[in-house]
């Protein structure tokens, strides 16, 4: 049976994109608290691993088993416990008297993150429909979720200048809005409409799965390995403070969506496998450029721009590209989704702390390799080579 657009107001898939954005903002933005936790808790650079490996590790056991425990269920009708939830833990965090406390509230945030983002994704395949809206849907989703790592540098600071805890409790508020809004928006929206016939869909023609989930964490960490280096150089190097940084950033934010408003565009023309290609080259591009980048930091920020649209015009495809087979219950895929993300995030991380540019070179030579691989492999080239036969 073949998918085609229902009824899908525009809220639905910006509250969706406003969840995942929350997710983002906390797991980014306790980077910047790990100094003011260390001091408050009197403790030395174990901090950072406190903060983040209790999240990362809950994260990702957490993604099976929600894959298991929800495998055939709709996860539209979970994302306000879910989210509810996670803004619950959050707030045990800003309420943390002790590192041990925090710790658990930590892991606790990972693993309602992993529910979370699982059936945030699962939810959009269903809603978005199919064609060009559906790239549109993923491009918005991408953009305002994906902002979340620049707006953690921007409002974490001001927050954490009075407290770190309030950054804590920002992230519950959000996320118990959202949490609060899904059933009414929901109910806006109907399901999408199920056909029998009709003629096939070229936006919908997919690559194979485990080729979308590599590009998706190939393109992750290009992101991450750019993203950290250009912090790390902008405050190290040049004194940048944590907002100005942010600031910094906003280039890198405007291209993304100049590269997600044409990614509709660029797909029909090109079809999924070259428009990939084309998106994880430019992205691979801004890489090595932010690598090579002179010691000026306006000539490092130019170098985000292609990082940017390379994000805009990859994003929505891979993300598209990894649920398009998923069926009418694709929490699987989505768990799968995510950890391909977290996987390629920490990819870049490691990258990024080898501080070497011939390890970037390397990443996007990697990179570049599994774009053309998805080109191949992608539906346009099997459907030339069937014409080559039959000819």
């Amino acid at each position: 049976m073949r998918r085609i657009r229902g009824v899908c107001a525009p809220s639905v898939v910006l509250i969706l994109a406003c969840v995942q954005f929350v997710v983002v903002l906390d797991e980014t933005a306790i980077a910047l608290l790990a100094p003011l936790v260390a001091r408050d808790f009197q403790l030395g650079s174990e901090v950072r691993h406190l903060m983040v490996t209790p999240f990362a590790a809950a994260f990702i056991v957490a993604l099976p088993a929600t894959a298991v425990a929800l495998r055939s269920v709709d996860a539209r009708r979970f994302v306000a416990p879910a989210a509810a939830t996670f803004a619950f833990t959050a707030l045990a965090g800003a309420l943390a008297v002790s590192p041990q406390w925090l710790v658990l509230a930590r892991a606790a945030q990972g693993a309602t993150a992993a529910v979370t983002a699982t059936c945030v994704l699962a939810s959009l395949h269903a809603i978005a429909g199919s064609g060009r809206a559906r790239i549109r849907d993923f491009a918005v989703f991408t953009v305002i979720s994906g902002s979340g790592a620049v707006a953690s540098l921007i409002i974490a600071a001001p927050l954490a200048a009075v407290s770190w805890r309030w950054s804590f409790v920002a992230v519950s508020v959000g996320a118990a809005a959202c949490a609060a809004i899904w059933p009414a928006a929901l109910r806006s929206s109907p399901a999408p409409r199920v056909a029998t016939s009709g003629p096939p869909d070229p936006f919908r023609s997919t690559m194979p799965p485990w080729t979308a989930l590599a590009a998706v964490a190939a393109a992750n960490a290009l992101l991450a390995a750019s993203v950290i280096t250009t912090s790390f150089v902008l405050q190290d190097d040049h004194g940048w403070s944590v907002t100005e940084t942010g600031a910094g950033f906003l280039p890198l934010n405007a291209a993304a969506a100049v590269g997600a408003a044409l990614a509709s565009r660029v797909v029909p023309r090109l079809g999924p496998g070259r428009a990939l290609l084309m998106g994880l080259a430019v992205l691979a591009v801004g890489c090595v450029a932010v690598s090579a980048a002179p010691g000026v930091s306006g000539a490092l920020i130019a170098a985000t721009v292609p990082v940017g649209m390379g994000v805009g015009l990859t994003f929505p495809l891979v993300n598209d590209r990894t649920l398009a087979t998923a069926g009418e219950f694709p929490v699987r895929r989505a768990a799968e989704l995510g950890a391909a993300q977290q996987t390629g995030l920490a990819t870049g991380a490691l990258v990024a702390a080898m501080d070497s540019d011939g390890a970037s070179y390397l990443l996007s030579g990697c990179v570049i390799g599994i774009a053309c691989l998805a080109a191949t492999l992608g539906p346009g080239s099997r459907d030339r080579s069937r014409g080559r036969q039959r000819s």
